[in-house]
């Protein structure tokens, strides 16, 4: 009996573990775009801190995604997406540093090209 239990236990913590796995995605794309129209109105405000924070932020959830899309698999432009958005992210952080809102300007539009073209192929209506 404990046995049946027991694997009943881990067959539902699995299931949970899968579920909860898309619906962090889910969750996760939200954040993404919530933090994406944050980073947009930052650098047209030159809000310097607000901006950094944003684009690290994107750094590290773009980072999700890769590696959310790696493990998926048969989703290579997925990953190199994801790892031009990472990339495109980090060098938001620099141009906001050294106050290039101009250059972090192009690099946030190229960013919000690169996520629509993601989901151009991979967004589920």
């Amino acid at each position: 009996m404990r046995k049946v239990i027991l694997l009943f236990a881990v067959s539902m913590a699995l299931s949970a573990g899968v579920r909860s796995a898309e619906e962090l995605s889910v969750d996760l794309m939200q954040s993404i775009e919530d933090t994406n129209k944050s980073l947009s109105s930052n650098i047209a405000l030159s809000n310097k801190q607000a901006a950094t924070a944003d684009a690290k932020e994107l750094t590290q959830m773009f980072a999700q995604v890769e590696t959310f899309f790696d493990h998926k698999g048969d989703a290579k432009n997925a990953v190199d997406l994801a790892r031009q958005s990472k990339e495109l992210s980090t060098d938001i952080v620099g141009f906001v540093a050294v106050n290039n809102f101009e250059s972090a300007t192009t690099a946030a539009t190229t960013l919000s090209r690169t996520c629509r073209t993601c989901h151009t192929f991979y967004k589920k209506e």
